[in-house]
């Protein structure tokens, strides 16, 4: 019976990852430690503002960040229900003052607040999301993506990963708005 009941929640689990991941095109994967190694590398240090992690998977990424910059506020946006619940149950454990896990789609909030924004998602995000930092972003804000750029955008840095793939790390700046 112990074993049934195993059966149906890892079932159910996975098709829930399954759902979301068809759902919004994308997978919950982690990054790498070589990328991640190379991303924390990478950071600019934000004036102030809030860090947001769009996409934070299973949130290995988000508690890097929060050890790396202990006084600024790390926001990790999940909208895939398990990867959100196993990141939450992780913070408890490791218990970071300025780390929070949000369950959200980061396409329906706005970004204002953000002076870095850091993710790992799929070209398909990265055109979406263009036209929203366009928008919503501050001059200054910095944004970091690994393996996927942001199309018709020149960054100011691209940094690899020693690993298979030489994963690129792009880094972007918002620039300041020329006067009218």
């Amino acid at each position: 019976m112990a074993a049934i009941l195993f059966l149906i929640i890892l079932f159910a689990i996975l098709a829930n990852i399954l759902w979301y991941s068809f759902r919004y095109g994308i997978t919950p994967t982690p990054t790498s430690y070589q990328v991640k190694k190379v991303v924390l590398q990478s950071l600019p240090v934000p004036n102030k503002g809030t860090i947001m992690e769009l996409g934070s998977g299973w949130g290995n990424l988000a508690f890097s960040l929060a050890k790396h910059f202990p006084d600024h506020q790390i926001e990790a946006y999940e909208i895939s229900p398990f990867p959100y619940l196993i990141s939450k149950l992780l913070a408890k454990l490791v218990a970071y003052p300025n780390l929070r896990f949000i369950r959200k789609d980061f396409f329906t909030f706005p970004l204002h607040e953000a002076s870095l924004i850091v993710c790992y998602l799929y070209p398909g995000a990265m055109r979406r999301l263009k036209d929203k930092f366009e928008r919503e972003l501050h001059a200054g804000t910095y944004i970091i993506s690994h393996t996927f750029a942001i199309p018709g955008w020149t960054p100011i840095r691209i940094r690899h990963a020693h690993d298979l793939y030489q994963t690129p790390v792009f880094v972007y700046q918002i620039k300041k708005s020329e006067p009218n």
